[in-house]
């Protein structure tokens, strides 16, 4: 694939590419459903390759259908979630984050909570704010009701820690885990 054009005002560079005339359709028509430009909607799909899919069958990610998981979720004490969720942040999210992004900074945590967890891995919504003194408060929205939020909140905390040193400190309600973060000396 040749570059036709590389414009020096962005990292931007124009390729053309071959597709069959029914995969254009579809990209045409869902690219009028959400209201975009089929260019835009080409690059959110291959920045999903790039970032996610690529890695998905390499760091053991399943889909699974979110009413077969919050059935699983129910099937266990909100205790019992908690501890499966800390266990699970002190292996699978450092080994991850150390997978995907060959470095465990604090970059690298937000970027894997905002993108692994929330964007691709469809368990929820993520937003963050830097506070003055250089706290940072996230949340992760959610519908895997109070179970979930229990598991997520020991997933983050334990992860936080073992990754980054930090003792976050955390408020959970049946659809959200807000995660405070103390300013790093």
């Amino acid at each position: 694939m040749t570059a036709f054009k590389d414009d020096v005002r962005s990292s931007s560079i124009t390729r053309s590419f071959r597709f069959e005339s029914g995969v254009l359709n579809v990209l045409d028509e869902e690219a009028r459903r959400m209201g975009i430009s089929v260019n835009a909607l080409v690059g959110i799909i291959l920045s999903r390759y790039v970032e996610f899919t690529r890695y998905q069958s390499k760091i053991d990610m399943v889909v699974i259908n979110r009413e077969i998981l919050t059935s699983l979720i129910e099937l266990l004490d909100e205790e019992e979630l908690y501890n499966m969720g800390r266990k699970l942040g002190q292996t699978v999210l450092p080994d991850t984050i150390m997978f995907w992004k060959k470095e465990t900074t604090e970059k690298a945590v937000m970027e894997y909570i905002e993108k692994m967890v929330c964007r691709y891995g469809h368990l929820g919504t993520y937003d963050e704010r830097r506070m003055p003194g250089g706290r940072m408060a996230m949340v992760v929205r959610h519908r895997l009701g109070k179970n979930g939020s229990r598991f997520l909140e020991g997933y983050l905390q334990e992860g936080l820690k073992h990754t980054l040193d930090i003792d976050a400190i955390f408020e959970i309600t049946d659809s959200s885990v807000k995660c405070e973060i103390p300013a790093r000396k």
